[in-house]
Order: structure tokens, then sequence, then C-alpha cells
């Protein structure tokens, strides 16, 4: 009896004590309330006022808040008055609502903005951020920011995604409360927002002499902002892209009878031209030459299986080369594109063998070179005495034997050792046979040998000879070559 009674008392003394430890309690205070929503384990509301002094995170309410990963600081440090009142009865903290400021006296929200995200005027703050605690920094109701902006805004599954967006970083570009520009973008629009990561490619489109500066959409017009269908966010193929805006390059392409490979694999447009800027004209990637030698340098097929054989040392290191050549201009002679003739001239080739002469047989090179070359003696070194030899061998007499011969039948087209690109080897008469010319060069004329005849020498002061009918002189009958 006297140890129950002992219990007793100090069970009084303990009740008594604490009530002095609470202190003294609040009136509770009128007016609308906010509710704070409990967690739905907890069975019922405490029937007794409890004060911030006390604690909100006691192991029977709301203790998960303190093992959350991130945790608002004022809930970190235990200040739940900085955003609630004290119990208006009822076990109700009330709260004020984001557009009443209770974020903002803490937390710079850009509400001074000119474009604000649709979730701060619509629902506050709590349309992205957890009042109390989260998973993810910055209190996002989601795992990342990209997760978040997801619950409003669909993500789009494109093969070819921008880094950021691939890596859930919408912040990185859009400011996530308000922001200046359209679409919250960070530091511009356009462009100049673009400028922000990719400053190189935007300085030199605004800076070169040839670039896609005045672009009608700037960058969206070609590249996707979240992603492409293509690699490097483009929108579509790079020459899809490109004739939307070159209509007459798309129509040469498609009606191409001999087609351009570099136009229509791989890269396609970007492999000559560079899509942003150049200081070239057509904004190519280099100097012309440079830029066909990408691929020319060394041997390839072409797409009706004939063998193109590697032009560098042609190009590049012959002794005497095309005046095209020299001033780099392969367009000089050649479409890029696509056209109409072999190996994609700009006319018919100049290898025509056989048949009566015909003028637009050789409108390709009389595109550069006079066409009297092949009418007057005087326009040209290759005569013999006053018989012009070029027209010899351009124009048939209609004679068995005397066919019309094109220009590459003596001359090679791109460079050469020997003068006046004379050619070292043709193949006969389209033949794979490489017919030596054996052509040698005098101060008054010169000589050749080649396998379509035995060697004939001309000489350019024999004007008082009658030459042979074929217009060359027999050096096995004394005259000097």
């Amino acid at each position: 009896m006297a140890a129950l009674l002992s219990v007793i008392a100090i069970g009084a003394v303990t009740y008594a004590g604490w009530r002095v430890f609470r202190g003294p309690q609040p009136t509770p205070a009128t007016g609308s309330a906010t509710p704070v929503h409990l967690p739905a384990a907890l069975a019922a509301r405490p029937t007794r006022v409890i004060t911030f002094e006390e604690g909100c995170e006691q192991a029977e309410c709301h203790a998960q808040l303190a093992r959350a990963p991130v945790q608002h600081a004022a809930v970190a440090i235990g200040r739940c008055d900085v955003c609630h009142a004290p119990d208006s009865g009822g076990h109700r903290y009330s709260v004020g609502t984001p557009k009443d400021g209770v974020c903002s006296s803490c937390h710079v929200t850009d509400e001074h903005r000119i474009h604000q995200h649709r979730a701060m005027s619509d629902d506050g703050c709590l349309a992205c951020h957890s009042p109390h605690s989260s998973t993810s920094k910055g209190l996002l109701k989601a795992g990342s920011v990209g997760d978040t902006c997801a619950q409003c805004h669909p993500r789009t599954n494109a093969p070819s995604p921008h880094k950021p967006y691939a890596l859930n970083q919408c912040d990185a570009c859009h400011e996530p409360h308000g922001s200046d520009h359209a679409n919250l973008l960070f530091g511009g629009e356009g462009p100049d927002h673009c400028r922000q990561c990719h400053a190189n490619v935007v300085d030199a489109v605004e800076t070169s002499s040839y670039s896609h500066c005045n672009i009608e959409g700037g960058c969206l017009a070609c590249h996707g902002a979240h992603g492409g269908d293509q690699k490097h966010l483009l929108r579509a193929e790079p020459r899809d892209l490109c004739v939307t805006c070159h209509p007459a390059v798309g129509a040469a392409v498609t009606g191409a009878t001999v087609s351009h490979d570099a136009v229509l694999k791989g890269e396609q447009c970007v492999t000559c031209h560079d899509p942003h800027a150049s200081n070239r004209p057509k904004m190519l990637r280099d100097a012309q030459m440079t830029v066909c030698l990408s691929c020319h340098a060394k041997p390839l097929t072409a797409a009706d299986g004939r063998a193109i054989p590697a032009m560098a040392d042609a190009l590049r290191n012959s002794p005497v080369v095309h005046g095209a050549i020299e001033h780099g201009d392969c367009s000089g002679c050649h479409t890029m594109h696509g056209g109409e003739h072999a190996k994609l001239l700009k006319g018919v080739p100049g290898t025509a063998l056989g048949g009566s002469h015909d003028v637009r047989n050789f409108a390709l090179c009389f595109a550069c070179h006079d066409p009297k070359l092949i009418e007057s003696s005087g326009t040209t070194q290759f005569r013999d005495g006053g018989r012009n030899l070029h027209e010899v061998h351009l124009r048939s007499d209609g004679k068995a034997g005397t066919p019309s011969r094109g220009c590459a039948s003596c001359h090679t087209a791109h460079g050469g050792s020997l003068p006046r690109l004379i050619a070292t080897t043709v193949n006969f008469q389209g033949s794979g046979w490489a017919m030596p010319m054996k052509f040698e060069l005098t101060a008054d004329g010169g000589s050749c040998a080649p396998g379509c005849h035995e060697k004939l020498a001309y000489r350019r002061s024999a004007a008082d000879e009658v030459p042979p009918t074929d217009g060359h002189t027999d050096s096995n009958k004394g005259r000097a070559p």
C-alpha cells in the first residue's frame, strides 16, 4: 500500500512540473485559416493546443519531415512559425498563400519580370515546390527539374535531344519563375539566347562575310529547341532543310541525270557548305579546290561504277595546270549539285571521236577559249605554216580517216607535265588502252607520235610550203620538227 501511494505521489509531482514547463496556453485565433495537411497515417488530430516552442516534428506527428533529404530551411531549424500562425483551434495552423507574399518574403520570385511562369500566377509556388520537404533539390515535387516541368509540359521524344533537355535540365535555358524574354528564356531571345552556350557559332553568323544571319526564324528555322529528328537537333535531313530556302538547288538535285554523291549521301549539303557562316563565297567550308579534294584526293567509285582517279597530284603537283585549276575554280567546268552530262561537266565532254564536226561538242571548252582557235591560223600556235591544225583535228572533211576529234583527245583537263596541257597518254577512242602521245615541243612547233598515226611534225614558219592533206608535215620527208 505504501508503495502504491509513493507511485501516485511521484506522478502528481511530474504532471505539475510538466504544466509549469509548458507555460500558459495561447488564445485560439479567429478568422479564416488554411489547414495543415497531416499524414494519412495520423488517426486523429491532437485534442490539445501544441505550441511552436514544443515543436511540430514529434514522433507521433510530423517526424517524417525531419527525415527528408531536402527540407525547407524553416523546417530544418524548427521555425514553423515563419509560415504558420499559432493554433486557431482544432489543431489548425493557418498559413498565407504565395499570392499573399508568404514565399516572396524570403525568396526572390521574379514577380516583377515581364513574362511570368503561368504556374506562378495560377497556382503559386506550390504548383512546383513542396512546402516542407522533398527528395529533390529546390523542394521540387518531382524527382528533377525536367520531371517537374513534365507535369504540365509533356516531353518530346526526339531521336536527337538537346543535351540539357536530355539531362532534365530545363532551367539551363528557361527561368523557372519569370523572365523579361518570351518563353522565359535566359539572356535574350533567338540567337541571343543560344549565344549563352554557342557563342562562337552565333558570333561567326553575325560577323562572317557570308552567313545565315538574316534567316527567317533564326536558329529555330533549322534546329529544334528541345530535340530534332536528325543529329545536331536538325528538324529534317540537311538537304531537305536547305532546299526549302534554295529551291533552284533542289530542282538541280532532283532533276539531275548525273548526280553528285556528296549531295545525296552522308552530311549532304553540309559536306561542302558551312551551315552557319563562312568567309568563303557560297558559305563553302574552305577554298573550293580544298573542299573538292576533301573527297577527290583519293580514288573513288561513282554511282554508275566508274572509277574516279585520285586528283590531288593532278591538281596540286602538276607543273602545268588548267587555268580554272590555277584559280581553284572546279565549278568553272563542273556542276556541283547535279547535271546532265558525264563527270558532272557543264557541257558535252570534249572527247567526241568520229562523226562530223559540231560546235556544240566543244561548247564547254569554248566557254573560256576563243572559238577562233579552229577558224583562223593566226589565233593558234598549233599550226603548220598557215594551216590551222586545231581545225584539222576538230573539223571533219567527210573523208575516211579524218573524223572530228575532241579536245580531250590530246589535252588533259586538269594538269600535266607537258606544255599546252598535252596529255602523256589518252584512252584510245574511249577504250581502256592508255595510248602514249609522245609529244615534243620545239621553238617553232613540235611533233607527236601517238598510236593513231606515225610521228608527224609541224613548223609555224613553213608558210611557203603546202602541207599534206592531213595538215601535218611528215618528218620522214626531211622536214625538221
